[in-house]
Order: C-alpha cells, then sequence, then structure tokens
C-alpha cells in the first residue's frame, strides 16, 4: 500500500507543522507530507518547511474565496491527499470544500486541527490569553474533525494541563505548545498504523 499523504496547511510560524513534519520522517515511510501550504506570503513556515526540504505552496488572501479554495483543491487533488492538518491556518473552510474533499475519501471527514484550550472553551484566535486573562483553573489542547464553525467539530482527542494562575502567560504558551506537539505527532503516528481508519484518496469518475 502507498504512503498516506498528508498536507498541512499553516498562515503563521509553523511550530505545529514542524513537529508534524520532524515525527513523519521517523516513520519508516508509512505517511509522507506532501506539502504546506500557507495563505499569507511572509509566513515563516513557508521558509522552515523548504529548509527541511519539504514542497510548499502559497495561494494568498487576496484570491476571493471560491476561488482560492478551488486552488487549493487544485493542488489537493493533483497530491492525492489523504489527510489535512490544520497548523495554525487562520482561515474558515467552506461547506463545499468540506464535501468535495469528503468526496475524495468515501465521505470521510480527513482534516483536522489543534486548538490550544478545552474546547468548547475559547474558542478562536488567543485562545491562551483569554484562560490566563481569567485566570481557568485548567486548560489544555484538543485535536478535532474539521467542520463549517469556528472550532465546532468533533473532538478526537482532548488532555488538559492544570498551570499556576499567577505563573506568566508566557510559562502558559510554553506548555501548551509542548502539548500541542506531542499531541499532533502521537495522532500523526497513530495515522501511520492505522488508527483512525485512512479512507484513499479516490476522485469519482
Amino acid at each position: 500500500m502507498r504512503p498516506l499523504r498528508v498536507a498541512i496547511f499553516a498562515s503563521g510560524t509553523g511550530s505545529n507543522a514542524l513537529a508534524l513534519i520532524n515525527k513523519a520522517q521517523t516513520l519508516s515511510g508509512a505517511l509522507e507530507i506532501s506539502f504546506v501550504l500557507s495563505d499569507k506570503a511572509m509566513a515563516p513556515v513557508l521558509k522552515k518547511a523548504q529548509e527541511m526540504s519539504v514542497r510548499t505552496y502559497l495561494v494568498e488572501k487576496k484570491l476571493d474565496r471560491h476561488n482560492h479554495e478551488q486552488e487549493i483543491l487544485k493542488l489537493l487533488r493533483e497530491h492525492r491527499i489523504d489527510w489535512i492538518f490544520l497548523a495554525g491556518y487562520m482561515r474558515l473552510l467552506s461547506g463545499s470544500f468540506l464535501r468535495q474533499f469528503s468526496s475524495w475519501h468515501e465521505g470521510a471527514s480527513q482534516i483536522v486541527n489543534i486548538h490550544p484550550s478545552l474546547l468548547p472553551a475559547y474558542p478562536g484566535a488567543e485562545a491562551i490569553a483569554r484562560a490566563h486573562q481569567d485566570r481557568a483553573s485548567q486548560t489544555g489542547v484538543t485535536v478535532h474533525f474539521v467542520d463549517e464553525g469556528m472550532d465546532t467539530g468533533e473532538i478526537i482527542i482532548q488532555e488538559a494541563l492544570n498551570l499556576p494562575s499567577e505563573a506568566p502567560l508566557s510559562d502558559w504558551v510554553d506548555a501548551i505548545h509542548r502539548l500541542e506537539h506531542r499531541m499532533y505527532s502521537n495522532f500523526l503516528e497513530s495515522l501511520s498504523l492505522g488508527k483512525p481508519r485512512t479512507f484513499y484518496f479516490e476522485e469519482n469518475p
């Protein structure tokens, strides 16, 4: 069976993307990162991925949503991508995009995201800062399937952290990012072992 093909979408520094690339390189060819895609020309993740010999694509926000997503779908079709991992990708995917990608995988949802909170708490941007400001007694990380909403998809994995409320925000950020990297890497490895099952790309005639 061919290697499972993954695309990573990222808009920023790409620390989760790099953790996934590093993990993929340890999986003995069972899984490959086919490319990293960003919507921002200056996103540091692009250069970092290139330095790790991973193909990159830029599809900028200046396109309207429909054309933007059509250009991305063209790349996904070209590379016969099985899974998409969102890693700080700051755009919501439309229902039509999700349905098209799902149609290539027997109707399965194979787009995932990682979020630095225990969803449904603190969806959206600046989740760590908002939890820190609220002195939340518990925070953590969620890996979830992607739907049309803002961090509203079915939860796959959650892990909690109890962080000192008096600790500076930078300590919270560092601890949560470490947990994100571990959880996303572990989920990637579980995919390479068939859990959850992958429906390989198959374009309908």
